[in-house]
């Protein structure tokens, strides 16, 4: 045991000067060491994020195309089933779009234009209104799709 002792200090003597050393050195170039890590963890930072940028675009496409052969499968295959592709899938939308009309110019009706349309209710007692108009409103509603 008493020669591996003087073995044992001198290698520990000698890594204590080594560990001087270096700690001299990075005392020396503090700011460089700084400057040189921030730089490698700034450009870590960017390749992690045009990673998980590119994971996201790769899979977005893939859901695409994915979605898109769903589809075609599903519209070769219409003529076998019971539910044909028009009423699962939304139709293409217009290159245009129509005008609409947001509100209507007033227009305000004279005695002389209603009374075409004008029918006294009490001159004939013998006419059922209430049947009447009934069966007008149901023609109008039996055109409304």
């Amino acid at each position: 045991m008493s020669q591996i002792s003087p073995v044992l200090d001198k290698l520990l003597t000698a890594f204590a000067l080594a560990l001087t050393a270096l700690n001299n050195a990075f005392e020396k170039r503090k700011n460089i060491v700084k400057a040189i890590f921030g730089t490698l963890g700034v450009i870590l930072c960017l390749l992690i994020g045009i990673w998980v940028l590119q994971r996201y675009i790769i899979k977005k496409d893939a859901d695409a195309k994915r979605s898109e052969t769903v589809q075609t499968s599903l519209r070769t295959t219409g003529a076998a089933s019971s539910i044909p592709a028009e009423d699962i899938f939304l139709p293409d939308e217009p290159d245009y779009l129509p005008k609409v009309i947001l509100e209507r110019e007033p227009h305000a009706w004279s005695a002389e234009d209603t009374r075409e349309y004008w029918t006294n209710p009490l001159e004939n007692e013998r006419i059922n209104w209430r049947e009447t108009i009934t069966n007008v409103v149901d023609g109008i509603m039996d055109k409304v799709p």
